[in-house]
């Protein structure tokens, strides 16, 4: 589906997309992977103190034995955010981005009820972190 995914480092192939978000400090999202990794990074210090920056965030879902739907996640700043609310941001984002393609693909694609969308997960995730991204994806 997708034909090429944007960022990554110059001549490095088949690198996996970090799972890398970036949130305004107003909270908004800004942007996913490469593209929120870079612009983090190339924040003046002081302006990067009030970004939410997350990063490798998808694990933590998995190793917190005590998972809710309450969970919360710490950006590198130390605000933390509800890690259902963070994982919404990002699936949106794919979301977005498959249905772009799509549309560059097949102009007459209808709006609504055209796509079947199915999320996996890592097969060693328990029934919790399970229903966890169920939630965030509805």
């Amino acid at each position: 589906l997708c034909r090429k995914w944007e960022g990554g480092d110059p001549g490095v192939a088949n690198q996996k997309t970090p799972t890398s978000l970036l949130l305004t400090p107003e909270g908004v999202f800004h942007s996913f992977g490469y593209t929120a990794r870079d612009y983090y990074h190339d924040l003046d210090p002081e302006e990067a103190r009030d970004w939410l920056y997350f990063e490798k965030f998808k694990m933590k879902i998995h190793s917190t034995s005590d998972l809710t739907m309450k969970t919360e996640l710490e950006a590198v700043n130390g605000k933390k955010m509800q890690a259902l609310e963070v994982f919404a941001h990002a699936l949106r984002f794919f979301k977005q981005h498959a249905v772009q393609e799509l549309k560059d693909q097949c102009p007459s694609l209808p709006e609504r009820d055209a796509i079947r969308w199915v999320i996996t997960v890592p097969a060693i995730w328990k029934q919790p972190a399970k229903q966890f991204m169920r939630e965030a994806a509805y």
